[in-house]
């Protein structure tokens, strides 16, 4: 997954503030398949990432305008983007997984989604995705399958509960578990009102 860059504390400020939205952020699960920049493959995110989303097929970052080919939020931009420099990498890469922000870091204690996160994350973790990945099936599709169910359900009551739009549901709880089992060979349908999940033999 691309889009813009993963967040970190020194960050925390500009997402308080306003200057980066909640609605422009995504969350990235612990055990989401993620392209690792330095070693240019596809890994499990070993801890929760919240970055900038993307736009367009492409997947640019959300804040870059291609039209006048700048930055949006360039004197409010993340510190990952203050740190690189096309000719020199190295600030950046050595930023890569350290001192990264999390949901519940940037969602008040008092606020009822930071408990709905908390739960969800609970009830609903992501599988290492690198494992079904590099294996090309999963060990329990039964369970899976029933995990992906319960955590649609969980989330579409929670986005109606409390309004949430498409992008802010995708910060509160990333995406959906059925499709992270896409992203990794699953195929899935409906049926009636559950969800239908195939691995590959």
């Amino acid at each position: 997954m691309n889009g813009g860059p993963a967040l970190h504390r020194d960050d925390k400020q500009l997402v308080l503030d306003g200057s980066i939205p909640l609605d422009s952020l995504i969350t990235i699960r612990k055990g989401e398949l993620v392209h690792h920049p330095i070693e240019a493959r596809l890994l499990a995110a070993r801890q929760e990432l919240v970055k900038i989303s993307g736009t367009g097929k492409s997947w640019v970052c959300r804040h870059y305008d291609a039209g006048a080919k700048e930055c949006r939020i360039y004197d409010r931009r993340p510190q990952a983007c203050r740190l690189l420099k096309c000719w020199d990498s190295g600030e950046v890469e050595a930023l890569i997984e350290q001192d990264t922000l999390g949901r519940l870091d940037l969602i008040q204690a008092g606020d009822p989604l930071y408990q709905a996160v908390i739960e969800h994350e609970a009830r609903y973790p992501c599988p290492d995705l690198e494992i079904l990945f590099r294996s090309g099936r999963a060990d329990d599709p039964e369970h899976l399958e029933s995990l992906a169910n319960r955590e649609i359900v969980y989330r579409t009551a929670i986005t109606a509960q409390h309004r949430l739009t498409l992008r802010q549901e995708l910060f509160y709880f990333g995406r959906p578990l059925f499709q992270l089992y896409r992203s990794v060979g699953a195929s899935v349908r409906e049926s009636g009102d559950r969800l239908v999940i195939t691995w590959p033999e």
